[in-house]
């Protein structure tokens, strides 16, 4: 009877093992009540606190985590936007396009290079000096997407999503920053 038992013992030990390394780290508290602070002011929510969650290097990330991440996101977006209106302008022969593209990839350099400032202050721990970089962002954003609304009708917006989240991830920065600087004076 004992050998029978013995080969489920260690099958019930592999299983049980499989289970706990399948097992997703919970977020601690503090940190979902900060991701929560940070998105319930952006239009989409669902986007922001997947970003933040899916970008968390630990389950009890603290603010300067948080905000360190809508940084890097920032970057990565405005850049890779940046470098699709390049490509999008070089192989379109609309004429109103084209012109709405020098504006979005004038501005998204704008973008790029304020969050590029916004990293440097953010390393340096100088938290106003990213507000400040940050704070010029959502009027650049939206001169690209003005440009874009003045081009005939017909014309098919090739950065609705980009510019989308683009603004979803600037909301973001300035929540996180804004948040990080109300702990700082406490």
């Amino acid at each position: 009877m004992a050998s029978a038992s013995c080969p489920r013992v260690p099958i019930l030990l592999v299983i049980l093992f499989f289970l706990m390394i399948n097992i997703t780290p919970s977020f601690t508290q503090d940190t979902q009540q900060l991701i929560e602070r940070i998105c319930r002011s952006t239009e989409q929510y669902g986007f922001c606190t997947q970003t933040l969650k899916e970008n968390l290097k630990s389950p009890d990330a603290d603010i300067v985590a948080l905000t360190q991440i809508t940084i890097e996101r920032s970057v990565d977006n405005a850049t890779q936007t940046h470098n699709f209106i390049r490509q999008t302008i070089d192989s379109t022969n609309d004429p109103a396009l084209k012109s709405a593209l020098e504006t979005c990839k004038y501005s998204y350099g704008l973008v790029m290079e304020a969050f590029d400032s916004a990293a440097v202050a953010f390393f340096q721990k100088d938290y106003d000096t990213v507000e400040k970089s940050e704070s010029g962002t959502p009027k650049a954003e939206a001169s690209c997407e003005d440009s874009l609304s003045k081009t005939p009708p017909n014309t098919v917006n090739p950065l609705t999503d980009r510019n989308n989240q683009m603004r979803i991830l600037i909301a973001m920065s300035l929540n996180a920053v804004h948040e990080l600087k109300s702990t700082q004076h406490n």
